[in-house]
């Protein structure tokens, strides 16, 4: 009777690395706000909600006009003193208008307030844009994060209420209203953390027993692998994958509807919604690798009952030929 050939290593290393890197994004994913990597993992919040904008209409800012181009060729004298003028008071206008920018700035340092303040899974930030807001590449400069707890909600009125009398100004909302529309549309997402908690904890919890069982497959039991080894492996990663879809799919929803929402509610008051884009971005991935990993054993497993299939032929011809 021939030796039964056993899978080699190197066939059964894909599954274990795959399913580690997918554990691992889950857990960027599951614990982001919290730990000593906050601000590092800041960047991938399900949503921010921008107010470098809120109060600048506290200070009025002059209308910018663009200057007309006029043309050089056969002007006279007059016309190019009036070119002169006009680019002379479209300079002092620019220049009135950065220092503008720069009191609306100051007036989010003096209300007491950050400029963002972000959702996670677990937790919710705050902190201001570095160097400043009107940087293109401004990041993420963390100030503090809440202690990580499921049932945390981010309620804007009661957070900027206590920070703005906490403030060097000493008002309170009611001197600057936030429609309750930016409330509703920021529930959207905070409907939305337990069941993105309960749905990435299993999906995690699946990713990582995934990766245990490739490891003990490819350690212990590379010379004992049978079918049902195969299919537990299948069914892990297969269910995994299937959490991933719908935490992804979630999270992909409550970015779109919800910054759709905070930015239709807030344009008038200087608030605005940031999409968690690395957040999507990395639950999608994690959802294709699981699947990846899915399929893998979904072929081994045809391979074993292709196998199988073909010994029960073997017998039956046996029998075929006895009788």
């Amino acid at each position: 009777m021939a030796t039964q050939r056993q899978p080699s290593v190197g066939l059964l290393l894909p599954p274990v690395l795959i399913s580690f890197v997918a554990f691992v994004l889950a857990l960027i994913a599951l614990l982001a706000g919290t730990g000593p990597q906050q601000e590092s993992l800041e960047p991938y919040h399900i949503i921010a909600v921008n107010l470098s904008n809120f109060g600048h209409d506290l200070v009025a800012s002059p209308t910018k006009s663009d200057p007309k181009p006029s043309s050089t060729s056969g002007s006279s004298l007059f016309d190019e003193i009036a070119d002169g003028a006009r680019g002379l008071g479209q300079d002092i206008s620019d220049g009135v208008n950065n220092i503008t920018d720069g009191i609306a700035d100051k007036v989010i340092e003096e209300l007491g307030i950050s400029q963002w303040y972000s959702l996670h899974i677990l937790t919710f930030c705050e902190g201001m844009f570095a160097p400043n807001a009107s940087d293109p590449d401004a990041w993420f400069n963390l100030t503090s994060c809440t202690a990580p707890q499921p049932a945390r909600r981010l309620n804007l009125s009661d957070v900027l209420d206590h920070e703005i009398q906490a403030g060097p100004l000493h008002k309170n909302l009611n001197q600057l209203p936030i429609p309750e529309s930016v409330q509703n549309a920021i529930d959207i997402v905070n409907n939305a953390l337990l069941a993105l908690l309960a749905f990435y904890a299993l999906a995690s919890g699946l990713a990582g027993l995934s990766f245990l069982l490739s490891l003990a497959v490819l350690v212990l039991l590379r010379n004992n692998v049978n079918k049902l080894i195969v299919w537990t492996n299948m069914a892990v990663a297969g269910l995994g994958a299937f959490m991933f879809l719908i935490a992804s799919a979630m999270i992909s929803y409550v970015n779109n509807k919800g910054v759709e929402e905070i930015n239709n509610a807030g344009k008038d008051i200087g608030i605005s919604g940031i999409k968690g884009v690395r957040l999507i971005k990395i639950s999608w991935a994690t959802f294709g690798l699981m699947s990846f990993v899915s399929l893998y054993w979904g072929l081994a497993t045809l391979k074993y009952t292709q196998r199988w299939v073909s010994i029960g032929d073997g017998f039956r011809r046996r029998e075929k030929v006895l009788a």
